[in-house]
């Protein structure tokens, strides 16, 4: 049995913690696809575009909090609207530079979201939750 989930997505708009965190997924060989997206918006467009593809869709995704635009509490009201239309529901984890109560209590408000983690996150972190799925 493969220890790599099928589609990890991260959600940061910024480039060079995207990288990071990417880097270490590859180097943890953590999933088959990385897919980094730097807009939350562009992230929902692209599950409601994929809803019914499973295979598309993500097993992981990785989400930053504070991002112009749609931030990531934006993305998971916009996720709650949607997830009944999802045919695969994603594992949402934070990784954000925040680590104010006040954001660790709202993250809690969301049924989705398995765990927080503020940055910068390690591998041994990343593939304790990737074997925790399985």
């Amino acid at each position: 049995m493969s220890s790599k989930i099928a589609n990890l997505w991260i959600i940061d708009d910024d480039p060079m913690s995207s990288f990071y965190i990417k880097r270490l997924a590859e180097l943890g060989e953590l999933a088959h696809i990385i897919t980094i997206y730097n807009s939350a918006q562009g992230a929902i467009d692209y599950l409601l575009h994929h809803k019914n593809s499973v295979e598309h869709l993500p097993n992981v995704i990785l989400l930053d909090i504070y991002m112009p635009e749609v931030d990531g509490w934006g993305f998971l009201e916009a996720l709650k609207k949607i997830e009944s239309q999802l045919t695969k529901q994603p594992e949402i984890y934070i990784i954000s530079s925040s680590n104010h109560p006040k954001d660790l209590s709202k993250a809690g408000t969301f049924p989705e979201v398995r765990a927080y983690f503020q940055k910068p996150v390690t591998l041994e972190i990343l593939k304790q939750q990737v074997r925790a799925l399985q």
